[in-house]
């Protein structure tokens, strides 16, 4: 009895670690397409930031010969001209954040401002969600102080989160993304992500942030394990909860700096 339940055990192990190596090989192959990947990104950005600022040139010089028009559609044109010239400047904002996203190099914690890291990584998770019918909220707790972060590394996190928020929401007849700061006492900034989709099962929840865990059929589930390793390497931490429109949020708290006081004595 005792052979038969050591070889059934030994059979086992070994159907787990190939399953497991098939998984981490999978992975691999993942990460070697991501990387690819980052490499097309990095290029695509670098061609397109020139045609996108020729173009808001020209349009900026329409704007600067139309001046000297005082008649309504001249003053129609120039307002068309002066959105389009914003907008390509916008457009080459966006591009340039993905590039640096892509091919950045060392670690680097630097004090931000969170609505603006908020309002950067909205930029590119939020790309296409109108189309699928996504209504997204943006709520800024007011004098909220700067937190020292690495600010590509916290906004893979959020883009993270508000992608996977989107997903979640495909089925859903309401999709509203609520993004929002919280000030948690005087040490911590919470910045919450909200669904309206379908919320997480009590079987997924106690596992949510564990590697290889994922709902997507597709997914590799690497995103939650990863995201929860970064917050917690800046002090902070992640959690995530169902809300009351029965979808999901997720809290990432992060810590704010002790401020010097300079008259301690």
């Amino acid at each position: 009895g005792r052979f038969f339940t050591g070889f059934i055990r030994d059979l086992t192990e070994r159907e787990e670690s190939r399953a497991r190596l098939h998984e981490v090989q999978s992975e691999l192959a993942r990460l070697s397409r991501l990387n690819e990947l980052g490499e097309m990104a990095s290029t695509l950005a670098h061609e397109l930031n020139q045609p996108l600022a020729v173009i808001a040139n020209y349009a900026q010089g329409c704007v600067r010969f139309l001046k000297d028009m005082d008649d309504a559609p001249a003053a129609r044109l120039r307002e068309a001209l002066e959105e389009t010239a914003k907008q390509s400047l916008r457009a080459g904002g966006i591009i340039r954040h993905l590039r640096e996203f892509v091919t950045r190099g060392a670690t680097e914690k630097t004090p931000e401002n969170v609505r603006t890291l908020i309002e950067e990584a909205g930029a590119l998770a939020l790309v296409g969600s109108r189309e699928l019918g996504v209504r997204s909220v943006f709520d800024f707790a007011p004098n909220t102080d700067d937190i020292q972060v690495d600010r590509i590394q916290i906004q893979q996190v959020l883009i993270n989160l508000m992608r996977n928020a989107i997903e979640a929401m495909r089925e859903s007849d309401r999709r509203d993304l609520l993004v929002r700061t919280v000030r948690d006492g005087d040490r911590y900034i919470t910045i919450e992500v909200a669904d309206t989709g379908p919320g997480i099962s009590d079987e997924l929840a106690s596992r949510l942030f564990q590697p290889f865990v994922t709902t997507k059929a597709h997914g590799m589930g690497i995103g939650l394990s990863i995201s929860k390793r970064i917050i917690e390497a800046h002090g902070g931490q992640i959690v995530a909860i169902r809300n009351g429109a029965g979808g999901a949020t997720f809290r990432v708290s992060l810590p704010v700096p002790e401020k010097e006081t300079a008259d301690a004595g």
